[in-house]
């Protein structure tokens, strides 16, 4: 370290909501450490032109950079020897650096899947689409295919995805709408980030789509001024700038203070909250658990799953889960996993030849005379006199 008090710069555009709470998080943790002599970049012209300077920077203890990406100021950051840790950003020029440099981003994977739970949590869509930025960055592409593998793993279903690089607004609106417009509706619709939401509202009204009613928008990053500003407003997933900040500045202090030098890193953070506004629809939460557990059911009553297993898929207690169906349904978890299964087996009867024996074996249960029982006490007959009807 040159001096006692190290030299810090610190590149982060304020005029941004992300920015403002990543600078909240650094100065949090700085508040617990000794002071640095502080340069602050507020600006994306601003950082540039320092990192251009390579006067200035040869005065420097420690960089966070928490701008755009710029070729330019990367291949400078990439030569420097001090520590750098450097936010929401991958770049080629940085790939050789292997000492003293921390990379840190938010994890596409926690968002996607925060989106999805929150699109399962409203009800039942027929599709779902990621709408991308419309220059093609990689942490758009990262959420894309993160959103992509999360709607097949827990849906069975394809993302739909809409991409229209560097098109101009004129282009890309009518552009937009028609995509829309193709979507199975209801559907839900994740965009790259806030700014995105709004151009999917802006496309929603000129296809004549009404949101949240045929379409549910959500976007990223929970920027107040873009999503009270649109209309309706926008519900947003804001992932956890505070504490990335704050995680910025612990590490960057770290290296700058080891006599050894540190290996290069990458770090993921989560997400924070969602915040639920009018671009997606509210539903009472017992009617929400209510509608999950049914679709899981659903899904997987023949393969021998009991009530807990149930709330174990929905990450309540069994209490819970028993509570919300006695709130809305006149049925219990277990009878609507036995009437699910019957309904298998019926349908097995009429449309295949399979044994009772097999059938029986198929659809979870593990008592033939249980089965016999239940059936008939269901259908008013035997299995095989409702083989021999249906036939």
């Amino acid at each position: 370290m040159k001096s006692l008090i190290p030299n810090v710069t610190i590149a982060s555009i304020l005029a941004e909501p992300a920015g403002q709470r990543k600078f909240a998080g650094l100065f949090s943790y700085l508040g617990t450490v000794h002071r640095w002599n502080l340069r602050i970049l507020r600006a994306q012209d601003e950082i540039a032109a320092f990192f251009a300077d390579k006067k200035a920077l040869n005065g420097m203890d420690g960089i966070i950079y928490s701008g755009r990406y710029d070729k330019a100021a990367f291949k400078a950051i990439a030569a420097l020897p001090c520590p750098v840790v450097v936010m929401e950003n991958e770049s080629p020029e940085l790939e050789r650096r292997t000492h003293n440099l921390i990379v840190i981003r938010n994890d596409a994977a926690e968002i996607a899947k925060a989106a999805l739970k929150t699109f399962m949590e409203m009800g039942k869509y027929k599709s779902f689409a990621y709408v991308g930025d419309l220059s093609g960055q990689e942490w758009s592409k990262r959420r894309e295919s993160a959103f992509a593998r999360e709607v097949v793993e827990k849906t069975s279903m394809q993302a739909n995805v809409y991409s229209s690089l560097a098109a101009s607004p004129d282009i890309d609106c009518p552009r937009l709408a028609d995509f829309l417009a193709g979507l199975e509706q209801p559907a839900a619709v994740l965009a790259a980030n806030d700014m995105r939401a709004m151009d999917v509202v802006a496309a929603a009204k000129m296809a004549k789509i009404s949101v949240p009613g045929k379409l549910a928008v959500l976007g990223i990053d929970n920027d107040p001024y873009v999503c009270d500003g649109t209309s309706p407003a926008l519900s947003s997933i804001e992932p956890d700038f505070h504490a990335e900040g704050a995680a910025a500045a612990e590490l960057l202090d770290k290296m700058m203070r080891s006599r050894v030098p540190k290996s290069a890193r990458h770090l993921f953070f989560g997400v924070k909250r969602v915040v639920i506004r009018e671009s997606t629809p509210r539903l009472p939460l017992a009617e929400s658990l209510v509608a999950r557990a049914k679709e899981f059911i659903d899904k997987h009553a023949t393969d021998g799953i009991s009530p807990g297993d149930v709330a174990a898929h929905l990450g309540i207690s069994r209490p819970l889960l028993d509570l919300r169906f006695r709130e809305t349904q006149k049925t219990s978890v277990g009878k609507l996993i036995t009437a699910t299964k019957l309904s298998e087996v019926a349908r097995k009867l009429r449309e295949t030849r399979l044994s009772i024996a097999a059938i029986q074996e198929t659809c979870g249960f593990k008592n033939a005379n249980a089965l016999k029982n239940l059936f008939k006490r269901r259908y008013n007959m035997s299995m095989r006199a409702y083989r021999a009807r249906s036939r």
